[in-house]
């Protein structure tokens, strides 16, 4: 832990702390539920066959929620490890764990309702077949655990106590427990677990990925792009170069602005100030990036508003209007970040 941090902390017994966990278990319950009906929904050929929401733009938000819900609700329970009922807790760690079951449950909720929507737009309605029913009735469990987790979060928030005065904004953020994580997970007795905590809080490391954890980011959002369309690529066969380059694209994209937003709400890495122009880059990044996704869902749509025909006809047209919708997003992003700068 770093030596500067002020923290408050919720003392063993409060009242806030059975709220909290019941929160987090319903939050992690709901994502469980939603994984696996997100996976059977969209994979299971003969489940999907009759989906209302298997075609753009309802299945592009299943397609990056089904990801990011079991990966963040997992980073959260391994966190939640340290949150021990015999010892205060931090209140800065349990702020960050309940808020990442938040954003776990707001994803469930934002599907939940495209899902709900492509049902009273009665999308594809030519596919429906004897299991299209089930799968509505599937939906109504599924939003009645995630309007009880949504209820639950504000119950927890509300009983949180006030920061400690002068202590606002301040506190760890996620690698600050990687040490202790890495002493709890290895044993007490274990001499890896002890050198591997010890070379974690030199602070070398950590201090290098929240220097650089806007390209480092970059980096993994690539990676996983990369392993997407190549999944994409085995199960259903080669697309060609072109198609291939989109999807990871507009994977990495999608993933890249969905890091650095949780990054900022989150606070998986406390980075150092930038200067206005470096922060507006980044600002402008994140928006063109989260553009590409979007411009995918609703490239059809778009498209007929422009005037340029009922749908977009290849896939060059694709690659072309996503790209000039992220560099346009990207640049006006860009001027609004750098003008309220200079103000």
């Amino acid at each position: 832990m770093r030596d500067d941090v002020t923290i408050d902390q919720l003392d063993v017994g409060h009242p806030a702390r059975p709220a909290v966990a019941a929160a987090l278990s319903t939050s992690a319950a709901g994502a469980a539920a939603f994984t696996l009906f997100a996976y059977l929904t969209t994979q299971v050929r003969s489940v999907r066959a009759g989906s209302p929401w298997q075609g753009d733009p309802y299945d592009a938000v299943v397609t990056f929620t089904m990801f990011f819900v079991p990966l963040l609700s997992a980073l959260g329970a391994v966190r939640a490890l340290l949150c021990r009922r015999d010892r205060p807790l931090p209140r800065y760690r349990v702020e960050q764990v309940l808020r990442a079951a938040l954003v776990c449950t707001l994803l469930v909720a934002a599907t939940l309702a495209t899902d709900w929507a492509a049902v009273a737009a009665r999308a594809d309605r030519a596919s429906w077949d004897g299991g299209t029913s089930w799968l509505i009735a599937s939906l109504l469990p599924l939003t009645g655990v995630t309007a009880g987790s949504l209820l639950l979060h504000l119950r927890a928030i509300r009983r949180l106590p006030e920061p400690v005065r002068g202590a606002e904004g301040t506190g760890g953020d996620w690698l600050d427990d990687l040490a202790p994580l890495a002493n709890l997970l290895a044993g007490p007795r274990s001499r890896a677990g002890r050198a591997l905590a010890a070379l974690i809080g030199r602070g070398t490391v950590l201090g290098f990925v929240r220097l650089r954890f806007a390209p480092l980011a970059a980096a993994a959002a690539l990676t996983a792009g990369l392993l997407v369309a190549t999944g994409l690529a085995s199960g259903e066969g080669w697309p060609g170069v072109l198609l291939f380059t989109v999807e990871a694209a507009v994977f990495a994209g999608g993933t890249f602005a969905f890091v650095m937003i949780c990054n900022s709400v989150l606070r998986f890495a406390a980075s150092p100030p930038a200067s206005g122009t470096r922060r507006a880059a980044r600002i402008a990044t994140t928006a063109g990036a989260l553009t590409l996704p979007v411009s995918l869902a609703l490239r059809d749509t778009a498209w007929q508003l422009l005037g340029l025909g009922d749908r977009v006809d290849s896939i060059g047209q694709w690659a072309a209007f996503a790209l000039v919708c992220a560099l346009l997003a990207g640049a006006l992003t860009f001027g609004v970040a750098a003008t309220g700068t200079r103000e």
